[in-house]
């Protein structure tokens, strides 16, 4: 997707669920300076959007139904896109599910085309199979139906001038998927029932499909509009009617995951959740990012030539996390050195993530202890080699307290974390909303959400859930407990820590 000129790239998002983005969607939103997305864009594809990109800027141009005061006008999304294109080089027009999918996308590129402006178009996945598909629900089955019918269901069934004519496709045997549907479901129904279709036959309203807030409501032709009134269920709905639907029972496999609907907190730093939050939401979780913590370089370290003149005597180098990694590569080609100038250097690294960082610099780790922890790193690699007259750096963060067991490692302060001293009222109205899990990766960032808490007065009732044994520490101290440890201590193991604790409480409460 090379370009040297204005672009606008007229790209869907999907259904709402980050992980159904295409990759080339996810690179457009990398590479964009602002992005113009609509009302069907999921919250979590926009925090994932300032994850990758947080410098992009976000301007919303949706419309949402029903509402003209929260809509933005087309004529208005035009004058816009003329405004944004002669102010930045790379526009995303963001849109859920396909652009060209009941989507305006072509109408859209049109205008463009005729105002000269370069475009490309970045298709989606649609809501119209992804949705049915989170539901547990098939659009064909051989043994129900081998058909489906896709209707923009909007438009007033009894209007003379609709352009859908119900009676030219088999209303009465085919699955019907109805999108924009809810409003109009009263006269829809009776429009089938006339044409042929029983009042029982099955039907499924999926809420918000592919997100942590899916709702999905089964019921049939008769009880559809009583049941949707009484569940208060909403645009966006994907509406699907047919035999197809029985199957859920069975296939229902997204809403009964074990982290489905639940509130995570994560405290990390913003540039270090990425791929956490990515994690999280695949499991069916709702993802609250609220990085207490960011970290720079200690400038003056960069000219240490104490230790950089003689970086080739050292034996060993320890790195304990993906930032003392960054930085201390960061510190190398600042003073004009890359990875050759640790040849004769061996490496260990502490944790999975800081391996695979290390591989970036094309650095492959020497020793990877099974533990994380710097303790344990010298334990552990004391049983295999004698390391007690080799010279070891360690370059790490300011404020990191650690009794090292050996006198010959030589601790080098590369970087500081630096605390956010407030807190964005959107996230403050989240907590307040409820939290299921807060999840903490370091002692320093737990001690400094509890401050955050007690300034902002946040009493979270939540379970606690640590990455690593002084993490655990520093947590009950603070909050008196901790509920889930990670184990082993990585993302993943957090992750399928936080699940058992979910499947055994509910196994618990149904013998109850």
């Amino acid at each position: 997707m090379s370009q040297d000129r204005q672009i606008i790239y007229i790209t869907g998002a999907g259904p709402g669920d980050p992980n159904l983005l295409t990759l080339k969607a996810k690179e457009v939103l990398e590479k964009s300076d602002v992005i113009l997305y609509d009302n069907l864009v999921s919250d979590e594809i926009l925090k994932l959007a300032l994850l990758i990109n947080p410098d992009v800027q976000l301007i919303y141009a949706g419309k949402v139904p029903y509402n003209v005061e929260e809509s933005v006008d087309r004529e208005e999304v035009k004058k816009l896109l003329l405004k944004l294109v002669k102010e930045y080089k790379t526009i995303c027009r963001l849109k859920g599910g396909d652009p060209n999918v009941f989507g305006r996308g072509g109408e859209e590129a049109v205008f463009l085309k005729e105002h000269n402006i370069n475009f490309e178009i970045v298709p989606g996945v649609s809501s119209i199979t992804a949705v049915p598909a989170y539901a547990g629900i098939p659009l064909t089955h051989r043994d129900a139906c081998s058909s489906f019918t896709v209707i923009s269901a909007h438009e007033d069934t009894n209007n003379p001038d609709s352009k859908i004519r119900w009676e030219n496709f088999d209303a009465v045997n085919s699955t019907l998927v109805l999108l924009m549907g809810v409003k109009n479901l009263p006269k829809i129904i009776k429009k089938l029932v006339l044409l042929g279709r029983k009042k029982d036959t099955p039907v499924a309203i999926v809420y918000c499909g592919t997100t942590s807030k899916q709702l999905t409501l089964i019921t049939n032709l008769e009880n559809a509009v009583r049941d949707v009134e009484d569940k208060k269920i909403q645009a966006p709905s994907v509406i699907i009617i047919g035999e197809v639907v029985n199957y859920r029972e069975v296939l229902n496999w997204f809403e009964t995951k074990p982290l489905f609907k639940k509130r995570i907190l994560i405290t990390r730093s913003h540039s270090q959740s990425q791929s956490f939050a990515e994690k999280l939401i695949k499991s069916g979780a709702e993802v609250i990012n609220c990085p207490t913590v960011s970290y720079e370089i200690i400038e003056k370290e960069i000219y240490n030539k104490n230790i950089i003149s003689n970086i080739s005597n050292y034996d060993w180098i320890f790195f304990t996390s993906q930032n003392a990694v960054q930085f201390f590569f960061e510190i190398l080609n600042k003073n004009y050195l890359d990875s050759r100038a640790l040849a004769n250097i061996q490496i260990a690294a502490v944790g999975y993530k800081t391996k695979l960082e290390l591989l970036k610099y094309n650095i492959k780790a020497d020793f990877v202890p099974k533990k994380f922890s710097v303790s344990e790193l010298v334990n552990e690699l004391a049983e295999k080699t004698n390391i007690r007259n080799k010279r070891i750096l360690f370059p790490t963060q300011t404020g990191i307290q650690r009794d090292l067991p050996l006198e010959n490692i030589t601790t080098w302060f590369i970087y500081r974390p630096c605390f956010v001293e407030k807190l964005d009222i959107e996230i403050v109205n989240e907590i307040k909303k409820g939290i299921d899990v807060i999840t903490f990766f370091s002692s320093n960032t737990a001690k400094h959400f509890y401050k955050l808490a007690q300034a902002y007065e946040l009493h979270v009732p939540a379970l606690m859930a640590v990455i690593g044994e002084e993490t655990g520490k520093a947590v009950t101290e603070l909050f008196g407990k901790v509920d889930i440890m990670a184990e082993p201590f990585t993302e993943d193991g957090l992750i399928n820590s936080m699940e058992r604790y979910f499947i055994e409480n509910a196994r618990t409460a149904l013998k109850i």
